[in-house]
């Protein structure tokens, strides 16, 4: 784990960490995105041109710019996907460098790495709701003082 990761750690550990569930969100607006411009382009009905005139400038139809948009929006999410992996490796390797109940890191690993609610992690580790939000919160702290005390030197 590099300075600067320990550096937001050691400021604001939630903020590190939910950084993957940001970009997670944006991906899948994207995502909704391209779906838009699909049902775009499948409702367009292409009518023939009369004349291809001898311009030089070539106009692009409607389809090809919902197809070229769409293209573009792939093209971005593919970006942001290999950036949400490098995102998670990085999350998963400060919980696993940071914490050292195994309590916290499940709790941490659920929450910022899968992206589960503090309920459904109760559910899924059988703990009652109350002592998840203690946990998780006992992890934070523990996160950010181990960030401090590894920054000093």
């Amino acid at each position: 784990m590099n300075r600067e990761h320990l550096e937001a750690i050691a400021e604001d550990p939630k903020a590190f960490l939910l950084r993957g569930k940001n970009t997670r969100v944006l991906i899948a607006a994207k995502e909704e995105r391209i779906e838009d411009w699909r049902r775009r382009a499948e409702s367009i009905t292409v009518a023939p041109k009369e004349d291809y005139g001898t311009s030089s400038l070539y106009k692009q139809s409607t389809v090809e710019q919902a197809a070229c948009n769409i293209a573009d929006l792939q093209a971005e999410i593919t970006g942001e996907v290999n950036e949400l992996i490098s995102l998670e490796r990085d999350i998963s390797a400060a919980i696993n460098e940071l914490l050292t109940d195994d309590r916290y890191k499940t709790v941490m690993e659920l929450k910022y790495v899968h992206y589960l609610t503090l309920e459904e992690i109760a559910v899924q580790l059988k703990y009652a709701f109350r002592w998840v939000q203690r946990l998780n919160k006992q992890a934070l702290l523990e996160m950010k003082e181990a960030a401090l005390s590894t920054l000093k030197p």
